[in-house]
């Protein structure tokens, strides 16, 4: 019995030049793909406005606005300005350490949020201002921004953003023989506040929303 033998058709290798054409092609795509849905979907970055256009600035906020601490929204950084999910809040205390006394106020902020603060003092006082990140890598750990535990200061003024969310503030010590007083006030996104002054439980401190 015979049978026949059927060729297959031979298929011409695509050249070098067909190749690196098909490349930048697909480079190209990817990059528009980048630049008009990726960056301002998922970072807010809309250099060429097409985010904007198809709607797509929404999304990146919409995924912030889900996530924070006890249901708080973050922050949303787009450039030179950060926009908030809330007004912000002011807060003013009045405080008076006796010789030996120490008194400690930190108020809870979301990471990337800031504060703007001022204090004034009879005295030279001893203090610290530092922080406590609510997932601590271990329980005594601790973040230290300035620290003046020699001669002490009678003022401190500054803006302060959040490297972490957690609480963030200032402890003073009174290492002089005169009661020295405190008037501290300070403005920010912060969620709320604590004073310690007898132990490791705070007590809890009004804040407002500013007028």
């Amino acid at each position: 019995m015979m049978t026949e033998e059927h060729s297959l058709p031979l298929v011409e290798p695509h050249s070098a030049g067909a190749i690196v054409k098909a490349t930048l092609i697909a480079l190209a795509v990817a990059l528009v793909i980048l630049f008009t849905a990726v960056l301002p979907a998922e970072y807010g970055i809309d250099p060429l406005r097409t985010g904007k256009a198809l709607g797509l600035l929404g999304i990146s906020k919409a995924s912030d606005n889900g996530a924070g601490t006890a249901g708080r929204a973050t922050p949303v950084q787009t450039g030179i300005y950060t926009a908030q999910p809330g007004i912000y809040k002011v807060d003013s205390e009045d405080l008076a350490l006796g010789p030996g006394e120490g008194v400690e106020i930190k108020y809870h902020m979301q990471k990337g949020v800031g504060m703007v603060y001022g204090w004034k003092a009879t005295g030279n006082i001893q203090f610290e201002f530092h922080g406590e990140p609510d997932q601590k890598p271990r329980p005594d750990y601790f973040e230290s921004y300035q620290l003046d535990n020699k001669v002490g200061q009678d003022h401190a003024y500054g803006s302060f953003t959040a490297p972490t969310t957690g609480i963030h503030g200032w402890f003073w010590e009174n290492k002089g023989k005169k009661e020295v007083q405190i008037h501290l006030t300070a403005a920010g996104f912060f969620d709320s506040a604590k004073m310690y002054s007898d132990g490791p439980t705070g007590e809890p401190l009004t804040i407002e929303d500013a007028k």
